[in-house]
């Protein structure tokens, strides 16, 4: 695996880098610290300015947790605030705006995970965003609200960037999941019950990569990289931020990370989610 550093910025060949599964961890980005800022805020507006939410999963019902989390989560990711700060995002790398396409950003939230790990606080089994739909040339980024350890952080599992993994995404379709699944998040509250394309075989775990930044430093990497949520016993909740970036020409002409295993036949589905990075004008699809 190759991890950059700080490096990501004005870097030529930064979508081909990620395509060929280098990660880059940026600790200095001006946009991602003030994206954590706003999400700080609507936190302590959904859990009250004196509460520690890293905390409030010890005292709070788990109905009422989940659902002022789902009205948190519904708020961040369709706030103005989070489209523009998106677009000084591709700007800051020193990429063009009018070049990209955003899906909209996601705010996680995690508790311990014998509290709740399904709905709305779903712990992701290791897949590729592109058994979900996601495209080859999906880049993606993530990062923490507040500092955490290496048992509350997303795992990378490097080594099967190009191995195949045997797995069910050729019986998910991401159509049914936008108009049916994906709604169905505060329902699941026991155990997730809704469909998910998982691994049909054994990971090897010791590959794994565990990188525990602070807040508002970001991971930058390929959605075609095994990945997942690392199961939180932590006694902690924690809070993270993720949304992806598709090159247009390279949506376009299919170039991207090599596709390994995938077989969700419906990736178009998503597409009418994702916004131009500098209007935030939907989506209309590929000319053909």
């Amino acid at each position: 695996m190759k991890l950059y550093v700080n490096q990501s910025r004005n870097r030529a060949t930064l979508k081909e880098d990620i395509y060929a599964g280098t990660i880059f961890l940026e600790t200095q980005l001006r946009t991602a610290q003030k994206l954590c800022g706003f999400a700080r805020e609507r936190i302590a507006e959904a859990f009250g300015a004196d509460a520690d939410p890293r905390q409030v999963h010890l005292t709070m019902p788990v109905e009422t947790f989940v659902s002022t989390v789902s009205k948190l989560k519904s708020g961040f990711t369709n706030s103005v605030e989070t489209k523009e700060l998106i677009r000084e995002f591709v700007v800051e790398l020193g990429e063009d705006p009018a070049h990209y396409l955003f899906d909209v950003p996601r705010l996680r939230v995690v508790p311990h995970y014998d509290y709740l790990h399904a709905g709305v606080s779903y712990a992701y089994k290791p897949h590729r965003d592109t058994w979900y739909g996601g495209v080859a040339c999906q880049v993606n980024t993530w990062m923490p609200v507040y500092a955490i350890t290496p048992d509350q952080t997303m795992m990378i599992n490097a080594a099967y960037f190009d191995a195949p993994v045997r797995n069910s995404s050729a019986d998910w379709q991401l159509k049914e999941w936008i108009s049916t699944e994906r709604w169905l998040a505060s329902t699941n509250v026991k155990e997730e019950t809704r469909p998910h394309p998982v691994p049909l075989e054994e990971i090897d775990a010791t590959h794994e990569t565990r990188i525990a930044p602070n807040a508002g430093e970001m991971l930058i990497f390929s959605g075609s990289h095994l990945h997942g949520t690392v199961p939180n016993r932590s006694g902690q909740t924690r809070f993270s931020i993720d949304f992806r970036l598709m090159h247009i020409a390279d949506l376009a002409a299919g170039r991207g990370a090599i596709n390994v295993d995938s077989g969700c036949a419906d990736p178009q589905a998503g597409f009418k989610d994702y916004l131009h990075a500098d209007t935030f004008k939907s989506f209309q699809g590929v000319e053909a």
